[in-house]
């Protein structure tokens, strides 16, 4: 389908934010989707990026405002015209660098686009011009320290409240409310951290080590294109959460010449750091990922960071696979679908679209994928599970089922697998840290079998 007529950054927003609303997909996925049928300049995507990752971290504390300008019920409204209002209030209220008048016209504008009846042009000029004579008064409503806005949705935070504590479910929305870092992971069998340090600060990128990976450099202030950061094209880094680096580290030490599996590859992050750590032994890593377009991108990440690895993902799911192989395997990492509810900082969109009985579909799916896993192991072997959620019910319940299924099977500490310096984010035998300045939330176990 050829691309429609030129429309404004706000126009695609709105109808994004509108998609992810009847959808609950992922809002990446929408935003691309839309930018194929609405093509932006670079500087206007990089506008539209900033306000939906900004909305959805405000949105909350938009629709209160909302709320006290309208006296009619929000879920009434017509959608687009919401979505127009809360990109509007948005912009008047979070972003510095945009004028207020600005902010009200492309609103306005954006509405006229959609061909919506001509009152609801002047119905959202006239909430958001309010809103601007009203800013005091609608700030005071979202700045109370007795009652603060989290900006999540209540049954999560009252999850979290149970789980950690007050102070810490408000700590863990305030940082999941802020941008994540912007964290590398650097190719150690292409160049040293330090080296490739000192590249980034001559070109002008300030940066500093990650408290918690070997390998992690946090870049400290950049909001450039991934592709034109030094090194890219060589292979010396990927973009990597420290957490998701050292779930990777959880199947070590390799054997010498010992056969592993990321079961659940993705676009192959994981499968990389996984690479990293075979080189020096000459262990054989192996991966399955069923969704075509990971694999795609599975197949260019790998040719870019280890070009002389010959490793395809198999195309299918690890039953599929599992039915299709005789091969048993050392060590198996299975980074499970999940709810993701440890990476809301980075994907603020996730707060929004699940719902509490999500958790026990993915405890299925889980367990599932884990009974396979098992079948597919090597005596003595190791399977590394692990999720990117908060939950109980993803991990330490999908534990404690597996174990009660699979008596031959014990759980491994993780302390000497890790370094010192990623010790304070174990607990009780599990790989746990909660989302902070410098990594995501994530869960992973070592499962021996014996």
């Amino acid at each position: 389908m050829p691309p429609s007529p030129k429309k404004s950054a706000r126009f695609v927003v709105i109808t994004t934010l509108c998609e992810l609303e009847k959808s609950r997909k992922p809002v990446n996925a929408l935003f691309s989707k839309a930018l194929t049928q609405f093509p932006l300049e670079s500087n206007d995507r990089q506008l539209a990026t900033t306000i939906i990752f900004g909305l959805l971290r405000n949105r909350e504390s938009l629709d209160i405002m909302l709320q006290h300008l309208c006296k009619q019920p929000l879920k009434k409204f017509n959608p687009f015209v919401l979505q127009a209002l809360r990109v509007g209030l948005f912009q008047i209220f979070f972003l510095d660098r945009i004028p207020e008048s600005a902010a009200v016209n492309e609103s306005v504008k954006a509405v006229r686009s959609a061909r919506l009846p001509k009152r609801l042009h002047g119905f959202v000029n006239g909430v958001l011009r309010n809103s601007i004579r009203k800013k005091d008064e609608l700030l005071a409503l979202i700045a109370s320290p007795n009652q603060p806005v989290l900006n999540h949705p209540e049954w999560l935070t009252e999850r979290w409240e149970k789980r950690y504590g007050k102070d810490e479910m408000e700590r863990i929305c305030n940082q999941n409310n802020t941008a994540a870092s912007f964290c590398l992971q650097i190719n150690s069998t292409r160049i040293d951290r330090k080296s490739y340090g000192r590249t980034l600060q001559q070109n002008g990128i300030s940066c500093h080590p990650g408290s918690y990976s070997k390998d992690a450099l946090i870049l400290d202030d950049f909001h450039g294109t991934v592709t034109n950061i030094p090194g890219f094209a060589e292979g010396h880094f990927q973009v990597q959460d420290q957490g998701a680096q050292l779930l990777a580290h959880l199947i070590g030490p390799m054997l010498k010449g010992g056969e592993y599996l990321d079961a659940c590859a993705g676009v192959g992050g994981k499968t990389s750091v996984l690479l990293q750590m075979a080189k020096g032994v000459q262990a054989k890593i192996s991966a399955s990922e069923p969704d075509k377009g990971r694999r795609e991108k599975f197949a260019d990440n790998i040719q870019r960071l280890h070009p002389e690895a010959a490793i395809t993902a198999f195309p299918g799911t690890l039953q599929e696979f599992a039915g299709s192989t005789t091969q048993r395997f050392h060590g198996i990492l299975l980074d499970a679908p999940c709810s993701g509810t440890g990476v809301i900082q980075r994907h603020p969109d996730i707060r929004w679209n699940r719902r509490v009985d999500d958790f026990k579909t993915y405890q299925n799916t889980q367990l599932g994928l884990l009974h396979t896993a098992a079948k597919l192991l090597q005596p003595q072997g190791v399977i590394v599970y692990a999720t990117c959620s908060l939950e109980e019910e993803e991990n330490e319940k999908v534990l404690e089922l597996f174990l009660a299924a699979h008596k031959n099977f014990l759980v491994d500490e993780c302390t000497a697998i890790l370094a010192a310096d990623a010790h304070p984010l174990l607990h009780n035998n599990s790989f746990a840290p909660v989302p902070g300045a410098e990594i995501d939330g994530f869960f992973g176990v070592r499962l021996i079998q014996r």
